[in-house]
């Protein structure tokens, strides 16, 4: 696990230590809001591991406006057959972390392995991309 971290905040995710802050306050902060991503991170994958009935509420990692773009990119990246639909319950962390596992290149089906912290490292990255440009196109329209 601590591997895991690792990697997310180094090279393959935050890349902290390339960062140019010279103040030690400053990548104090930094490492405290990589490990807050990470976290939830955790969060996720310790949830998609877990049963049914232990559930997670999606509130745990996600707001509410957060959680209508992940509802709109769970419709567009489910398939057409019933293997490749979210088998979860909306509304639980286990149905986010699906979509976001997704995001990252997961193919979705319970015969392969469960996405590691990469994937889900990647599958976030991407969600808050699409979650800007969402709520921009949505800022756009109200105006």
């Amino acid at each position: 696990m601590i591997e895991e971290v690792f990697r997310i905040t180094k090279k393959e995710g935050f890349d902290v230590e390339a960062s140019e802050l010279g103040c030690g306050t400053s990548i104090k902060k930094l490492c405290l809001l990589t490990l807050d991503a990470v976290i939830k991170l955790f969060q996720m994958s310790i949830a998609y591991t877990t049963d049914e009935e232990d559930q997670l509420p999606d509130t745990v990692c996600f707001d509410e406006e957060q959680m209508e773009c992940l509802h709109v990119q769970n419709s567009k990246l489910e398939g057409k057959t019933e293997k490749q639909k979210n088998p979860y319950r909306k509304g639980s962390l286990r149905y986010a972390t699906w979509v976001i596992a997704r995001l990252g290149g997961w193919k979705g089906y319970t015969s392969q392995r469960k996405p590691g912290i990469t994937t889900l490292w990647i599958g976030i990255e991407r969600f808050y991309n699409i979650l800007r440009g969402w709520q921009h196109a949505k800022d756009m329209y109200t105006q």
